[in-house]
């Protein structure tokens, strides 16, 4: 949680339309995430960005070519989109909130510097290979654009589509809240896959499959080729979208969210295909095509509008 000095600029900012709420890391942003990865033990330390006219048009360019759907959710929500270098993460959403605790809104948070050299399909290839090693037998390559989307802009999109789930994850109710404890009680997304026990998140049996426990994105343990071929196998049979979104709850959300909006809401490719010595032997089925998708599915279309027989409210906090 971020405590905010001035409230009334945050909510000033929250006025404007969405793609011009972009701003540099601000200084209460940057001391809480020193803090979150010395105590993660992640040697990065995060410094402000200024947002150039050039990277204003770019993420301009993906906010905007967002589904209607997607804005009307996220606009009384998102305080700011902040950029900045060292986060140790592409990208970090979190609360703000007042010197009393109460919630201002949310702000995501972009490590411009891991964005600034891939266009869509390197960036998205390059986050699934990160918790494997770099010279194993077998690598993945990911495609989420066509050659005339394969740019920054392309990627920015992607990326902020995953972090507006984390920002609908704090508005509504359908996951426990990341900066409380866990209540005693059911939600309409945990429960698809997840189980509370002794305070941890744990995946139903159902669910699980080898190495989903031991794959780790952005520490410094790394697997080999075996292990991506298995982990790759085991996602398939599970009602995961990705490797990342099973990491937890709140990532299953949002790596969800992500890929149906970008593949079914605006048709733009998702494959995953698994590369020995640079030729692909591999493609991991398409989530939303597949039946394991059909409870997650559902729980879209509803918070989409998809059906409009049901409304996003019915979700509501």
């Amino acid at each position: 949680m971020i405590i905010a000095p001035d409230p009334q600029t945050w909510k000033a900012r929250q006025r404007l339309p969405l793609h011009e709420r972009i701003l540099a890391l601000p200084p209460e942003v940057c001391e809480l995430v020193h803090k979150v990865n010395l105590a993660s033990n992640l040697d990065a330390a995060p410094v402000p960005a200024v947002p150039t006219p050039s990277l204003r048009q770019q993420l301009g360019e993906a906010i905007c070519g967002m589904p209607a759907s997607v804005l009307e959710l996220i606009e009384p929500l998102l305080l700011g989109v902040c950029i900045g270098h060292g986060l140790g993460s592409s990208g970090i959403t979190d609360i703000v909130a007042d010197a009393e605790g109460r919630i201002l809104g949310c702000v995501v948070l972009l490590d411009i510097g891991m964005l600034a050299p891939h266009g869509a399909n390197s960036w998205a290839s390059w986050k699934e290979n990160l918790p494997f090693l770099p010279d194993g037998d077998y690598t993945l390559s990911a495609t989420i654009a066509t050659p005339a989307r394969d740019t920054r802009a392309g990627a920015m999109q992607y990326l902020l589509l995953h972090e507006f789930g984390h920002v609908l994850t704090a508005g509504y109710a359908f996951l426990p809240a990341w900066w409380a404890p866990v209540p005693a009680q059911s939600f309409a997304w945990l429960d698809l896959s997840w189980r509370v026990v002794d305070g941890r998140f744990l995946p139903r049996a159902e669910s699980d499959f080898e190495y989903r426990g031991v794959v780790d994105f952005y520490g410094q343990r790394k697997l080999g080729g075996d292990a991506l071929v298995t982990a790759c196998a085991g996602l398939e049979q599970s009602d995961f979208a990705s490797l990342y979104g099973a990491t937890n709850p709140y990532d299953d959300f949002a790596e969800c969210f992500a890929s149906y909006v970008h593949r079914e809401l605006l048709g733009q490719p998702s494959s995953l295909d698994v590369l020995a010595g640079g030729q692909a032997v591999a493609r991991l089925d398409g989530f939303w095509e597949s039946p394991r998708s059909q409870a997650k599915r559902r729980l879209m279309e509803c918070m989409l509008g998809v059906e409009e027989a049901r409304a996003p409210a019915a979700l509501a906090a």
